[in-house]
């Protein structure tokens, strides 16, 4: 009597239903690794914007100085 209980129409959408849960609670649980991680990204990517440049003119201040004394007019 093998293979009686995969005939059972009862059992098999009981069976199908139960795995197609699983699958949808394991993409829920992915989904919501990938937004913490790209939370924690832009987070960490605001404070490094925030430090990360210099006033002025991009910090060439120095070089615009040095061609105008190398030209002689100051």
């Amino acid at each position: 009597m093998s293979g009686t209980t995969a005939q059972d129409g009862a059992w098999k959408s009981r069976e199908q239903a139960e795995e197609s849960r699983y699958v949808n609670d394991k993409e829920k649980a992915q989904l919501e690794a990938i937004r913490q991680e790209l939370q924690q990204n832009q987070e960490s990517a605001k404070k490094q914007q925030s430090h990360d440049f210099e006033g002025g003119f991009g910090g060439q201040e120095d070089l615009e100085d040095r061609y105008a004394t190398t030209s002689g007019e100051h």
